[in-house]
């Protein structure tokens, strides 16, 4: 039986480790051939060994998501060697919390240029190419539930996330006519590798031990449950394939009911 995205090329950025490597493992299993980004090749060997044992179709690229020409360099490729693109999702992002004040300014602009200017240079590479094959498409955008509310010592992030979910509304007007959907999911806390970073910084600032921390800050939400990547994996593959072609221009969050917003 075909997957879902049986056919279908995907450009997946931040796709070594968690919510972008559950997402890349995801859409090469529903059938799409998988263009996976990471900052390195190296660092994607996990990703594209776990979706070459599955049976699926995947090659590596890579760029520092802080330089553009990098940036623009990595959309060329995927798109040469991809044929075009049908579904193209920005996961890649950064997170860094402390007071406003304390933040430096290269904080600042590394937060900005990974979650939200990154988006807009891999779009505005994509897009096009999307336009002129007649097919229609998908763009996702990872943003967060944190680009929808105010939240102590992480202003940059915040920020940045709710500049991409904006972004993505105002896009998705523009590209409608040409049958692109353009939406962004909303996460919750998740289980990676930078939520256990930020909750050992948490837990080192409260002098609490870490398990307490990581534990009571990831079942805050309506469920008491602790949300893998997998889960935000699941909306993406919802979104790119048949079943979401006529939802665009939306926030979805698929948070366990930490925010309702």
């Amino acid at each position: 039986m075909a997957g879902e995205l049986q056919g279908k090329r995907a450009l997946i950025t931040g796709a070594s480790s968690g919510i972008g490597r559950s997402i890349a493992e995801s859409f090469a299993r529903e059938g799409a051939q998988v263009a996976a980004h990471g900052r390195s090749i190296e660092k994607l060997k996990e990703t594209l060994g776990a979706i070459a044992k599955a049976g699926g179709k995947a090659f590596g690229i890579s760029a520092d998501m802080r330089d553009r020409p990098a940036v623009k360099r990595m959309c060329a490729d995927a798109l040469d060697r991809l044929g075009g693109v049908d579904i193209v999702v920005n996961n890649a992002g950064v997170c860094k919390l402390m007071p406003m004040w304390e933040t430096p300014e290269a904080v600042w602009d590394e937060t900005l240029d990974v979650n939200l200017t990154a988006c807009y240079l891999v779009s505005k590479a994509t897009i096009p190419a999307m336009i002129e094959q007649k097919k229609g498409g998908r763009m996702i955008y990872i943003s967060s539930i944190s680009g929808k509310e105010a939240e102590a010592t992480s202003s940059a992030y915040n920020a940045s996330k709710a500049g991409i979910t904006l972004f993505g509304r105002c896009l998705a007007r523009e590209v409608g006519p040409h049958g692109i959907t353009v939406n962004s999911i909303c996460p919750g806390w998740i289980d990676t590798k930078m939520a256990a970073e930020l909750h050992r910084q948490i837990a080192a600032e409260q002098k609490r031990p870490y398990e307490d921390v990581f534990n009571e800050s990831m079942r805050t939400n309506m469920l008491r449950a602790i949300q893998g990547p997998q889960d935000i994996a699941d909306m993406a593959v919802f979104l790119a394939g048949e079943r979401g072609k006529h939802i665009t221009g939306q926030a979805i969050n698929v948070c366990a009911g930490i925010s309702i917003i």
